[in-house]
Order: C-alpha cells, then structure tokens, then sequence
C-alpha cells in the first residue's frame, strides 16, 4: 500500500480533467518509501512534462487534447526492488487518477515522444494534432464536458427540404463543430442535383447527428463517474485523517508510560557512556605512550643506520644493498632489479650474481629524492622518486615501509 493523501493531488488532477490551464502533473517519494506526493505540474504539455523528469520513479498524469494518459515513469538507473514496488504502487495511483484514456510505462525518453502517446490515445499518426480539428471545435467540446452533467442535449436532426437543394447550401445542424469533431474523416459530398445523392448526403448527416449524441452521451456519463470517484477519493481521505487522529490519541496515551522508562533508561545509559569515556580515556593515553616509544626507537635506530652508512662510505664499502622496483621515465613497466649504494652512485642490475650492472646513477646530480605524489604520480605502497639531471626520473618501491626507509636514509647520507 502506498499513501496518497497530498491534497495537492487531488486539487491539480481536478484541475487538468476540467479543462483549466494545467495539463500535466508529476508524483514522487521524495525520499520516502511508500509516501507519494505531488511533485510538479505545468501548462505547457508534453514538452514541459518531459523536462521535470528524473532518475527515479514517478508518476504522470498529462492532457493531450481532449483524452488523458496515465504515465509511469520508471528511470533505467532504478533498482529492481524499486521496480517491483513501482508496479504494485501504480495501481494504487490508477485508483486515484481513474479518468484516463491510456497507461503507459516508460524508461527512456523514447517511450514519451509525441507520436508513442498520440498513438496510445487514438488521436491519428504523426506529433501534431489533425489540421481538420478547429480552436472553435475544441472550445465546443470542451465546454461540453463540463455541461455533460447538468442538461445534455442531444443534437437536432436535419430536416429534409421538400425539393432537392444542392449540398452546399443545405442549412447546418446547430452543433456542426461538433460533428466534425465526432468525425475527422468527413468529406462534404459534391454538388449534385441527383434526388438519390441528396437521400445518401442526408443520411449521412443523420448518422454525424447519431454519432454527435452519443459522444454527448458518453461525455455525461465519464463526468458522472468522474464525479462518484472524486466522492469516493474524499471518503477515503476522512476515514485516514480519523485514522491518523486515533493513532496520535494512542501514541499520546503511550508516551506518559514511556517517558518514565526513558527516564530510568537515560540515567543508566549515562553511567554507561561515563564508564565508557573512562575507558576510552585510559586506552588513548596507552596508544599515545605506545607511539612515543616506538617513536623514539625508529629515531634510535635511524641513527644507528646513518653511523654505519657513514662508516662504510668513509671506507669505500657498499653502502647498502637489496632489492626493489624500479620504473624509469623512459619505460612504463615496473621491473624488480637488484641494487648496490657505493661512493655516489647507485647501480641496478638484473639480480646478485650479474656482475654487469643494467643502470648506473649519479648521485651527485640528484634532484629530487622524496616520497610519490600521488596527485600526479603512481599510487604505488612504499613508493618513492629519484630524479637526476643525467638520468631522468626513476620510481622506486621496496617490498615494505621499513626497506623504504632505510634506502631513503642511505641514499640521503650519500647525497
């Protein structure tokens, strides 16, 4: 079940059946589950109507000429549940909006053009309306839909003339507009001075007459039913107001009992939320000291590492040595080599045993050492840059945070 009870539907889907200015209007959740409310409504038709539609579900109701089509718009970026729930909503709106011509379920704007909806309401082919549907033609009929319910009155019938008159000055039938709106197709026959094509042109007027009353009748009767299901629309919005009043006396009766138990249970919570901080306090300051110590170690052991580097540059000895990846600026494939630190250079080769090294780096000609960015650069772990005049950048990553580090504080040490 879904909730309709916006009074805002009802007073615009009025509005559009009777003819006023507004011809279309669209329901939404607004981001609610089964809460359906008016969301917008318009004057310029289809156009217009297409222009307020979103990526969700909604429902149109929209006024092509004289007919009426009910539209659920069920966007191709809505969920299957959503989907699910959109169909068994439908109804609930097809109850409420009963005067229409055709339903229609659409996903893309495709399923909206003028031609698709002027097909599902029989209005002829093609997006504009018939050229032989006059503004007075209109007028009339309209006028006639919101008569229908007080004095219908049936068109007159011609009368024959007691000497054959040629078609083309016949006297019209008073509501002529409206036969040619009854039917498009009709062709005034040639003038003729043939008894038995004047009997043919007169009853074919009899039966534009015929057609003319029970399209009249048929108006008077859509306007009744029109009328019992706004009465039984109201009907259903009292009996859900006194069902909302009934539930807010009941809520209210509960909240006194309630307030106690939240009173009691706020107290208790309280103690809990203290105890908690407490805790949460006593832990911070653990991990605070934990940080400080490990803090100071790494320091320690920083130093350490830059004592032997500068032991073993002082002695002409490898600094350091490993593995890592390496990405030149040449090439756009990372590859694993094997690396020595010695003196100012930095030498890559394929892996321990090769004597002959692959790359050789001056050190000397350093611009840049320091960590990726990773705005503009790779967004590799443990990843860092050495850029040199000579060589170019290389991107470097070690197999974890700590060899990072220390090949960071080595080649800092040399440079």
């Amino acid at each position: 079940m879904c909730d309709l009870t916006d009074p805002r539907i009802l007073e615009t889907y009025t509005a559009i059946v009777e003819d006023e200015p507004t011809n279309w209007l669209i329901l939404g959740y607004n981001d609610t589950r089964d809460v359906i409310s008016l969301y917008s409504k318009g004057t310029e038709g289809l156009d217009e109507f297409r222009n307020h539609l979103s990526d969700e579900v909604l429902y149109g109701f929209v006024r092509v000429e004289d007919r009426f089509i009910l539209i659920t718009w069920v966007s191709e970026q809505v969920r299957i549940l959503q989907k699910a729930r959109a169909l068994v909503h439908s109804r609930s709106v097809a109850s409420t909006l009963k005067l229409h011509h055709a339903q229609l379920t659409a996903s893309t704007l495709n399923d909206l053009s003028d031609s698709n909806i002027r097909t599902r309401l029989k209005l002829g082919d093609g997006n504009q309306p018939s050229s032989r549907r006059s503004s007075a033609s209109l007028s009339q009929k309209r006028l006639s839909r919101r008569q229908s319910t007080q004095s219908p009155v049936p068109p007159t019938s011609p009368t024959v003339p007691s000497e054959p008159v040629p078609a083309a000055v016949v006297d019209q039938p008073a509501q002529e507009d409206e036969f040619l709106e009854a039917n498009e197709n009709f062709v005034t026959p040639p003038v003729s001075n043939s008894s038995s094509r004047y009997v043919d042109e007169q009853q074919q007027q009899q039966q534009q007459a015929d057609n003319a009353a029970n399209e009249a009748r048929q108006r008077q009767l859509e306007e009744e039913q029109k009328q019992q299901q706004l009465l039984i629309q109201q009907q259903q919005q009292e009996a859900e107001e006194r069902k909302r009043i009934e539930e807010q006396e009941r809520q209210a009766a509960s909240m006194a009992v309630q307030a106690a138990e939240a009173a009691a249970a706020a107290e208790k919570e309280a103690k809990r939320i203290a105890a908690e901080q407490a805790t949460a306090k006593r832990l911070e300051e653990e991990r605070l000291l934990k940080e400080k110590m490990e803090a100071e170690r790494l320091i320690e052991e920083k130093k350490m590492l830059q004592l032997r580097l500068l032991e073993a540059e002082k002695n002409k000895d490898i600094v350091l040595s490993g593995f890592v990846s390496v990405q030149p600026c040449t090439s756009p494939f990372w590859r694993r080599r094997y690396f020595t630190i010695k003196g100012k250079s930095m030498t890559f080769y394929s892996d321990e045993m090769n004597p002959n090294p692959i790359t050789v780096l001056d050190l000397n000609n350093v611009k840049r050492l320091s960590n990726v960015n990773i705005d503009v650069e790779t967004f590799v772990p443990n990843a860092f840059v050495l850029e040199t005049q000579q060589n170019g950048t290389y991107q470097l990553f070690a197999d974890n945070r700590k060899e990072r580090d220390t090949i960071l504080t080595a080649l800092q040490t040399v440079i």
